[in-house]
């Protein structure tokens, strides 16, 4: 895999989390903000949903609702963005909400009993669950546990149906993704997205932290691709540090999306406190 860097921009949305390309402009989330964020290719700050402003409040780490991973899906014929907490607390980061795209429809949800079910399920302990990442293709939801590397998908309708309380059973199968390290340190998935054949692009970071709460020193990031159809139990992945004029960067890369363009992706980083960046890159595989 070889990764060009075209452009790269600073961005006023702070924290950002997830992004998904929609009708030429980047809708944005941030782990520390309650509403979407729309750009422009160039990273300019656009809109801010149901704000008669730019301003995006923005929440202290205790009471943020932890937003950190987002996709497109269609709930009853109607396209959204799905966004949903990171579950790794029991308070406040246990929401799904449901972003109208042509419309100011916003839908919430209560992602705990869902949370609960498959941590019990797959046999994952409390503290080391970190929803991270989000990917929708066709029928197929796709939740990217940061905490131990694992890949879960759950059927779209059996999900909302689970959380609209018209069932209480669902299945889950489940793959875990070995990442391997970026310099020594353990590479945790951060960011996902699927195009139309059903190719994943991840994003990992290392950072020097002993849990996934606490920030730590960022070392930097990955980008990894693989086949829905190569899915299995245990996948072995191959990855491409992020680096800028062969210098590895050390910035942590939260988000990454498709364009209408097949090797042309976006990445946003998410960097502790420090001012979030946009990357529009290519992508070329062999």
């Amino acid at each position: 895999m070889k990764i060009t860097v075209l452009n790269s921009y600073d961005l006023k949305v702070p924290a950002v989390s997830g992004m998904e390309f929609y009708e030429g402009n980047l809708w944005m989330i941030s782990d520390n903000a309650n509403e979407i964020s729309i750009c422009n290719q160039q990273g300019e700050l656009i809109q801010v949903l149901h704000s008669p402003d730019l301003k995006i409040k923005q929440f202290p780490k205790k009471d943020k609702l932890d937003f950190e991973a987002s996709t497109i899906v269609y709930y009853k014929e109607i396209p959204y963005v799905l966004v949903i907490g990171s579950g790794s607390t029991e308070l406040n980061r246990n929401q799904a909400k449901l972003f109208a795209l042509n419309s100011t429809l916003t839908l919430q949800f209560d992602l705990l009993p869902f949370y609960a079910q498959i941590r019990k399920e797959l046999a994952i302990e409390f503290k080391d669950w970190n929803i991270e990442a989000l990917a929708c293709f066709e029928e197929r939801l796709f939740f990217f546990n940061r905490g131990t590397n694992t890949l879960f998908e759950v059927n779209q309708t059996v999900f909302f149906n689970f959380l609209e309380q018209k069932s209480n059973q669902f299945v889950c199968t489940s793959y875990h993704l070995n990442l391997g390290q970026l310099n020594g340190m353990n590479l945790g998935i951060s960011g996902a997205t699927i195009d139309e054949f059903g190719v994943f692009y991840c994003t990992a970071s290392a950072e020097d932290t002993a849990d996934w709460y606490n920030d730590g020193a960022i070392i930097g990031s990955v980008i990894s691709t693989f086949k829905i159809s190569e899915l299995q139990a245990q996948m072995e992945l191959r990855f491409e540090p992020f680096k800028l004029n062969e210098k590895l960067l050390p910035i942590k890369l939260e988000a990454i999306c498709q364009t209408n363009d097949k090797n042309r992706f976006f990445v946003a980083s998410d960097n502790d406190g420090a001012p979030s960046q946009l990357f529009e890159i290519l992508i070329e595989t062999t």
